[in-house]
């Protein structure tokens, strides 16, 4: 997951270089835990019933939960990068003015 990849760095790609520290801070943030949701979701479909239910338990610790799926499932990196590019597209998407 890079999300603050310099070549597509989100603050740039969403035209927000020069916006309050605060609202960079959240935006950052608000991607983060959409690009986390995400994979996790896809995680989970992934595993059998007896991991599912050792994964939940791990809910309130995302580090942990991360380490655990990563055990479980095969290039999780690749799936974390998939979606922060993902989340990136459609946040810019959704900043640029259509054009009617």
């Amino acid at each position: 997951m890079d999300l603050f990849d310099p070549k597509e760095n989100l603050i740039a790609m969403l035209g927000l270089e020069n916006a309050p520290e605060e609202l960079r801070f959240k935006v950052l943030k608000r991607a983060t835990e959409m690009v986390m949701k995400r994979v996790v979701l896809r995680l989970m479909e992934k595993l059998p019933p007896e991991d599912v239910a050792a994964a939940n338990a791990l809910a309130d610790r995302p580090e942990e939960l991360i380490a655990f799926l990563s055990g479980k499932v095969e290039d999780v990196d690749a799936l974390m990068r998939e979606e922060a590019q993902r989340v990136k597209n459609e946040m810019v998407s959704r900043s640029v003015p259509s054009e009617n």
